[in-house]
């Protein structure tokens, strides 16, 4: 690793966990940084025996947070599956419907166009990434439920009312007579991703879906209260349902990348979809355990609910 970056100008150091799969790198400055990051990251490393090098940027805060990660062998690693409330279904759809859900967007895009007006087709951009609203918004900078006028409709498109009936079927001790009354599209072009996040505890109730489409990704799991991580690797066509333990005591994200390894191999990511369904906490309130990550009594959330009372006076 010094013979990678000790070339470059402002290199001072590196940190390394015993254990862990992955270095510090210290700079004396950001734009000594930001030069070896555009060399290196993401490319073959002859030094390293061939490998890709991925590089992150990283606050003090989480430096501290990673660097304090000391393995302990005497404990097991910490797993998420179906007991925690993690369900994986692959190929949930076939590649067929996948083409008519996409066809599905484009149209709906076009008639909203046709329509007219001020952001006509109702897509915003969030950092990287693009996201389009039905049934309820999420205004990412309130934190919380957003304005029906940041909405495509105020109700679910028509063509994905027969796949919640599918999960319905399949996964029934989970869905039970739960109906997503709030659904999100979101477009991540190449090397797009999400950070870290729980989703509000008191905008969304308990259950949590995500239909992927497009390229595959890799999406990460971290939970606080034990530093554990869990890698996740989406195909195109699967369903991921977030319940109890996963879906409040887990933080979930999407690197920011262009390619992710698999079993040793580089793969190039290239245009990702997905469909994520909720449904509306309408109550403004979570009595979850996972306090770190539970929005309950946040200040933004308590001046949501003064609103509310008001209006309703």
């Amino acid at each position: 690793l010094e013979a990678v970056f000790g070339k470059y100008a402002g290199f001072e150091r590196i940190v390394m966990k015993l254990g862990k799969p992955y270095s510090f790198v210290i700079f004396r400055s950001c734009d000594d940084a930001r030069t070896a990051y555009a060399d290196i990251h993401g490319n073959i490393c002859a030094e390293l025996n061939n490998n890709p090098v991925f590089l992150e940027y990283l606050t003090h805060l989480n430096f501290a947070y990673l660097a304090d990660r000391s393995p302990d062998p005497s404990v097991e690693p910490e797993t998420l599956d179906s007991h925690s409330g993690l369900h994986y279904v692959p190929n949930f759809i076939t590649e067929d419907e996948e083409q008519r859900i996409m066809q599905c967007i484009g149209d709906d895009e076009q008639r909203e166009i046709a329509a007219g007006g001020g952001n006509a087709d109702k897509w915003y951009r969030v950092q990287e990434r693009f996201v389009k609203h039905y049934g309820h918004s999420f205004d990412y900078h309130r934190k919380h439920i957003g304005d029906a006028s940041m909405t495509a409709s105020q109700s679910l498109p028509s063509w994905i009312h027969p796949f919640i009936g599918r999960i319905h079927q399949q996964l029934p001790h989970l869905f039970a007579d739960q109906y997503p009354d709030q659904l999100t599209i979101q477009r991540y072009p190449p090397g797009a991703g999400i950070a870290f996040h729980a989703d509000s505890h008191t905008s969304f109730t308990d259950t949590l879906v995500i239909l992927s489409m497009g390229t595959p990704v890799q999406m990460d799991f971290r939970k606080p209260a034990s530093h554990a991580l869990v890698t996740l690797d989406l195909e195109p066509g699967s369903l991921v349902l977030m319940t109890g333990e996963a879906r409040y005591g887990w933080e979930h994200a999407i690197r920011i990348r262009r390619s992710d390894v698999i079993d040793g191999k580089l793969r190039e990511r290239n245009e990702r979809w997905s469909i994520t369904m909720r449904i509306v906490n309408k109550d403004l309130t979570c009595s979850c355990q996972y306090s770190a990550l539970c929005d309950s009594d946040a200040r933004h959330v308590q001046r949501i609910r003064e609103e509310q009372q008001n209006q309703q006076q």
